[in-house]
Formats: structure tokens, sequence, C-alpha cells
């Protein structure tokens, strides 16, 4: 059999790479929020979303805004409530907090940099005024230093209450939350130096904490306060897709299976990973069916895999859009996450979850449980290895399809040279 040349592997090579990174399919979305004129435009910094468990298609978004606050909307796209209470530069949910008289509801904390800090607030839908009311409101807002930068809540492994925030300096905090009576105190835990942090993503299951790190890429940190404070990289700038990255969500198909959604704003692209694997599964595209009004320059996503009423019995996506051409301003885009599955070839799964115990309160965390399997196992970006103080489980450093094609370059001209 003949040899092939070192131009022939090189051809070969490089059409292989390049077919693992295809064009990105296109999605269309069906409904879009229509901004009031107290919230401006071209501000929406974060969005967040509530399940109402009551009556799931009544769930609300909430938008975290760099000039005016926070805003909620309906899943139709009107807007219901403003907050503006200073300023927001990220907004995140998160169900079972223990409030007065026994009972419990849906924490919302808000980076608030005019009032230095993170301010929490409750979701009532039955409240005056939307549904959104300031919790102790005479008692100066938490974790300062946090305000400037992504905020995300999660669940310890012995079931408290945490919150993770990016520092204005850089980096991250880990806060321990703790119900008090009325209120809430954040204990600092520990302090990751994580560069300038863009996007959080918290995998219960996994006790993984993701991070895109501004110029860096994607990151992989243990969840836990005693995990250390190394990561490793899921997928730097230039590999798996990634020209840059932004926030991240996590859409949850069961206890292990699932998907990491990052933002490349630059690209105005997604780029899902297999939450098992990490490895690079596609990348799509949120367009308008038939229009030009896509999604540009995203600046905050949710992807949820519950049913929330008849409009979205599939789950729900949603993005921010920086350039509506259709309201002139920025606004979110909602579509079916079977919108977004049935775009790829083969579609990606789409999970029928109802709200269940984990949720039953209203936040979007779910508890995880199971075996924990290390996403390195079988993955060609993290590779095997041994665990180490991040939580991962995996040491080997990502390869790249340049480095790749390199070493096997290198193989073939030996070879060719010892013929």
């Amino acid at each position: 059999m003949r040899n092939l040349s070192l131009p022939a592997l090189t051809a070969v090579l490089v059409s292989t790479a390049a077919g693992a990174q295809t064009a990105p399919v296109q999605a269309p979305y069906t409904v879009q929020t229509q901004p009031g004129a107290r919230s401006g435009g071209g501000t929406v910094n974060d969005v967040a979303l509530w399940v109402n468990p009551a009556n799931p298609a009544d769930s609300r978004l909430i938008t975290a805004d760099q000039n005016n606050g926070l805003f909620t909307y309906a899943l139709d796209g009107g807007e219901l409530q403003a907050v503006t209470e200073g300023t927001s530069s990220s907004v995140d949910v998160l169900g079972g907090f223990p409030l007065a008289g026994g009972t419990s509801g849906a924490l919302v904390l808000s980076a608030n940099p005019t009032l230095t800090g993170l301010v929490p607030y409750v979701m009532d839908p039955n409240a005056d005024g939307g549904g959104l009311t300031r919790l102790s409101p005479t008692v100066p807002p938490l974790g300062s230093g946090v305000s400037y930068g992504t905020v995300r809540m999660a669940r310890g492994v012995d079931g408290s209450l945490q919150a993770f925030g990016a520092l204005a300096s850089g980096g991250l905090r880990q806060f321990a939350l703790t119900p008090t009576d009325g209120g809430v105190t954040a204990t600092p835990l520990r302090d990751i130096p994580a560069g300038a942090v863009l996007g959080l993503a918290v995998d219960p299951a996994y006790r993984a904490l993701y991070v895109a790190q501004q110029g860096q890429g994607l990151y992989r940190y243990g969840a836990d306060a005693d995990a250390g404070t190394t990561g490793t990289q899921v997928v730097g700038l230039g590999d798996g897709g990634l020209t840059s990255v932004g926030r991240l969500a996590l859409y949850e198909i069961s206890g292990l299976d699932g998907y990491l959604i990052a933002a490349d704003p630059n690209a105005n692209t997604f780029v899902v990973f297999d939450r098992r694997t990490l490895g690079r599964v596609g990348a799509f595209q949120l367009v308008q069916d038939g229009g030009t009004d896509a999604v540009e320059q995203s600046r905050g996503l949710v992807a949820f895999s519950g049913a929330l009423g008849t409009a979205f019995p599939e789950g729900l996506f949603v993005a921010h859009d920086g350039m509506s051409s259709s309201t002139l301003s920025d606004n979110l885009k909602l579509t079916s996450w079977g919108n977004v599955a049935r775009a790829f070839t083969p579609p990606l799964t789409i999970a029928q979850q109802q709200v269940d115990a984990g949720t039953a309160d209203g936040g979007t965390g779910t508890d995880g449980g199971g075996v924990i399997i290390n996403p390195g196992d079988g993955n060609p970006i993290g590779g095997e290895g041994g665990d180490d103080d991040s939580g991962c489980g995996c040491t080997s450093a990502p390869v790249s399809a340049v480095a790749t094609l390199g070493l096997l370059a290198m193989a073939l001209l030996g070879r060719r040279r010892r013929g």
C-alpha cells in the first residue's frame, strides 16, 4: 500500500479537523420580549428563569439591566415589573430558600454595582408590583466586592445554599448563604484566581463549576469549597469552535446527561458541549424564521428542560440579543428547546421533565445525584488521568488539531527516514 505524502496527510488531517468544526445550524425563535420605556436599550447584562410551580406557563424571566436594575417578563414577551434599586450586572434564582413562617421560596440575587454588593430578593407572584420583593431591605447588601461580575447560586453536597460571585478585581469568591430571621447572611468560603470572569455554570451532579474566562476560554473547577483553587481548561479560544466566550448555561437531561452551552458573542453563536465528556457537539444560531433579526452579541442565556405550558412543552431556550432590529434596542429571544434540538443532525436530546421537588418552590436549580463520572473519561479534550485538587479527575492538557497534525507529521517523517 502506497504511503501518503506529507502534503497529502496534511490535507486529510486538516479536512478531518474542519469536519469536526462544522458550520453552525440555525434554530428559529418564536417569541421576543418588548422592553418598556423604563428599561432603555443596549443595557441587558444577564437573564435568569423563575419557574412558577403552581403554573409553569406563568413562569418569568428576570433581566439584569446595567442602567436600571431588574426587569421581569412573562413568557409571551410582555414586561411585568421593574425594580430600579440601583443597577444590576448579573442575576440568578435558586429555590428552597427558607422564609418566615416555615415556608420556602425562590431566592433571587442581583449583583448591584450601585449598592456595592449582592442584593437578595424573593419571588412571590402574588405580591404587589409583579413578584420580586427585596429581602430585609434595611440590611446592607451581601458580599461587597462582587457587584460588578457574574453571580450564580447552587447547593452544596449537604444541601446548603451557596453563591459564586465574580470579583471586580478578577477571580471568584464562593459564599455560604445562611438564612436568618427574615433575611440571609453570606460567609466567604474561598477565592479562586480565575481572571476576568464572564460566565458561570454549576453542575450539581458532577460537582463542577464551569468558568468562562475572558481571553482564555472555558475552565472547570471543583464546585465544593474544599476542592482547591486549580482549574482545568476544557477548551481554549480557537479550539472547540470558540472564538470568544461569554455566558454559560446547563441543559440537564437527567442526573448525569445533558449539555453545557457557551455563548460565543464574537461569532453570534452558541457552542454545545456534551455534559458527560465535554466534547464539542456543535454550534447553533438563533434566527428569525424567514427574517433577518438574528441574535447578535448575546450577554445572557437560559436553557431549561422542563415543560412550561403549551407554548414551551419541550423546554425553553432564551438568549439575549444585543442588536435587535425589530425593537431597535436589545431584548430577549425565546424558543422551544425542541427547535434547537431538531436543528442538529442527528437531533439533540429533548428531555421531558416535570418540575420536581428540587424546583417545587420555583427555583431553576436542581439537585444532582447518582455516581459522579469524571468528564475526562474517554474525552478527547480532557483525556484520562488521576484526580487533582480541582475535582476534575483529568490532568491532561487540551490537544488541538494543529498539535495533533504536527505530531503525526513528525511520525511520518521519521518513518520515511528510517525507510
